[in-house]
């Protein structure tokens, strides 16, 4: 059963707005970058899958920020920040399931077994 709520809820939450909640001033004119991050096939309980969310994310965030500081030649503006911010907002997008699960994946000890 929890299989298929994880299942529901990852076809429920298909795509992710990554955008960053810094309230930065922005040109009138140019719109605000965004990407989106799929979770279709992902369990998030899963350390491999936990880790291909987190590159994901990590891609996006360099994405958005990189258009970001093109567009922002006044200096406000930090790629750090920046990337924290597009981090807290895809988290903040994710179902209480779905972050608790992707913190337990991050606790996941990995195991060696060596054959004989």
């Amino acid at each position: 059963m929890n299989k298929f709520f994880t299942s529901l809820t990852a076809v429920a939450t298909l795509t992710l707005a990554a955008v960053p909640a810094l309230g930065l001033v922005q040109t009138a004119h140019a719109a605000e970058p965004t990407a989106r991050i799929s979770l279709v096939g992902l369990n998030l309980a899963n350390p491999a899958h936990a880790a291909e969310f987190s590159a994901q994310v990590n891609a996006a965030a360099e994405q958005v920020c990189g258009d970001m500081a093109r567009t922002n030649p006044s200096g406000d503006f930090t790629m750090a920040g920046c990337k924290v911010a597009v981090r807290k907002q895809a988290a903040s997008q994710l179902s209480d399931s779905q972050r608790q699960s992707l913190h337990l994946a991050a606790r996941a000890t990995p195991v060696s077994v060596a054959a004989r």
